[in-house]
């Protein structure tokens, strides 16, 4: 005789009707006021094995590698065949709609203009001159300390700069010659179902993926904590079956797996979004796709504003000049514990 023990698994999306209907998950939310927009794109030359990401005022864009019919570039020999890759811009959401509105040729044509680009070189971070401190010494030491600032930043930029294919440093994305998918948007939003309600788990229910939590694409950890939502779960599955239990009927393994996962996407989902908040402080500034000011995001940006967006960029050259640390981010990125970690 065999038994039947019926169980669900909600992995239908953010708005999940499995979660709707069951009722008894409550979501803590927490909108971005921001919008992605996102597409396909044929590129001109192979992405070998990398994924690009360029921070832009008003948020990043992520040009991500999908499989191919070719090689990856990697071998000297690849199969003739077109090279595919995702798009993901993330930005307010007045430009999410320019960028929406835009024909698939001009929207290319944006794509490259903002993402294949070199190192810019940081503005001074002092006002201008009538609004510096009347003190001599204090002003001379002020520009002083600026320069000697931006020396630096320079110096850590340029010296990853490189387009040798070879070289493992900075290299510039391919660029895109087509949009061969619809051009969407979405808004991005935070969600983390409450530790109070029970987690990921109700009575032979289990979420997994954006179904128990959504973030911010920019650090690309959505699909990495899904996938490890699914391995938890079908491990623990396996155990069940394997010792003639019935996964669902006793609060062992739906528990095990709620406490396990609970802890991975809160501090993974509470990063990402203190990642936003850090890179996101320069997001009112008014720099436009339409009038060409975008990528300074110049305009009316405060003092503090200039000063956040600089550490921001010499912390990232910092870190991207001590290769013990980036590989450790990395490794963290690919969600495993690096060592000495």
């Amino acid at each position: 005789m065999y038994y039947i023990y019926k169980s669900t698994v909600a992995a239908d999306g953010a708005n999940s009707l499995v979660r709707r209907t069951v009722g008894t998950f409550p979501m803590m939310t927490s909108s971005y006021g921001r919008k992605a927009v996102t597409c396909t794109v044929e590129l001109e030359s192979s992405m070998a094995k990398t994924a690009f990401q360029r921070f832009l005022p008003h948020g990043p864009i992520a040009l991500l590698p999908v499989w191919n019919s070719q090689t990856d570039g990697s071998s000297e020999k690849s199969k003739e065949g077109p090279i595919y890759a995702n798009v993901v811009w993330s930005t307010t959401p007045s430009e999410a709609n320019h960028l929406l509105s835009l024909s698939p040729s001009e929207f290319t044509a944006t794509l490259n203009k903002h993402l294949c680009q070199g190192p810019n070189v940081n503005l001074s971070l002092l006002p201008n001159d009538s609004a510096l401190p009347s003190i001599p010494v204090v002003s001379t030491i002020a520009k002083e300390v600026d320069s000697l600032l931006r020396t630096a930043n320079t110096a850590l930029t340029m010296g990853t700069w490189t387009e040798a294919p070879t070289r493992n440093y900075f290299r510039m994305p391919p660029k895109s010659i087509g949009v061969v998918s619809p051009i969407l948007g979405f808004d991005l939003t935070m969600s983390h179902v409450t530790a109070s309600s029970g987690g990921y788990t109700s009575p032979r229910v289990a979420l997994v993926g954006d179904a128990a939590h959504t973030m911010h694409p920019m650090a690309g950890q959505g699909l990495n904590l899904g996938m490890g939502d699914v391995n938890s779960l079908a491990m623990l599955i396996k155990e069940a079956v394997d010792s003639g239990m019935d996964v669902g009927g006793t609060s062992l393994f739906l528990d095990r797996y709620n406490q396990e996962r609970m802890i991975k996407g809160s501090a993974i989902v509470g990063g990402v979004h203190g990642l936003h908040e850090i890179f996101g402080c320069s997001g009112s500034l008014p720099g436009s796709v339409v009038d060409g000011t975008y990528d300074s995001g110049m305009g009316s940006s405060g003092g503090l504003q200039s000063l956040i967006g600089y550490s921001r960029s010499l912390g990232m050259n910092v870190v991207n000049g001590l290769p013990l640390v980036r590989r450790a981010l990395a490794e963290i990125a690919a969600g495993a514990t690096p060592k000495g970690i």
